[in-house]
Formats: structure tokens, sequence, C-alpha cells
């Protein structure tokens, strides 16, 4: 091999591996963090509150110490969730999602 083909050949992988660092420094697409509270509300609430069970709950507006409450008390054919069920902390979560949550297009 020529020393100008060697030359060239360490120039290109010089060149490969720079544009390879560069990939991996690149941010990636960070996807939204989802809460404990969300992740409940998911897994159990949505099972009758988006099959028109229960009330629509996203999007009400309502202050997080009324989803609390409800959660800890129910209501009708809503059971209450011990703390068993659902923590404090992620009921809080839960709380605080709902009553942020913007209404359902």
């Amino acid at each position: 091999m020529t020393e100008e083909i060697a030359l060239k050949l360490k120039i290109a992988s010089i060149l490969g591996l720079a544009a390879l660092v560069l990939t991996l420094a690149q941010p990636a697409t960070a996807q939204p963090q989802i809460s404990q509270g969300q992740q409940f509300y998911q897994k159990v609430c949505a099972k009758c509150h988006e099959a028109g069970i229960g009330p629509v709950l996203l999007g009400r507006g309502l202050p997080e110490t009324t989803f609390t409450y409800f959660v800890r008390h129910g209501n009708g054919p809503m059971p209450a969730f011990r703390m068993t069920d659902i923590d404090d902390a992620t009921l809080r979560e839960l709380a605080s999602y709902l009553s942020k949550s913007p209404a359902k297009p």
C-alpha cells in the first residue's frame, strides 16, 4: 500500500469516527415523563372513566382535593381505594394530573 492510500484511509477512518461521535452526542428525542399518578390513571381509573361507566375526569378543572377525597372515600359504584391500593404520593400525583389535564378532543 502506498503512503498516499494509507493516509487517505487514515483520514477516512478519523472522519468516520468523528461522525459517529457527533451522532452519539446528539440528544435523543426526549419522551415526556409519565408520572406514577398518570400511570395509575391509565392502568386503573381509565377502565371505567374512559369507558362511560364513571364520569369523565380529564379536563374538568376540578381541584386536587376533590379527586383525593373520592379516591379514598368512593362514590356510588366507585369503590374507596385503600393505602394498599394507591399510596399517598401516587394519589397526590394522580390528583395533580387530573386537575391539570386538558379535555380530550
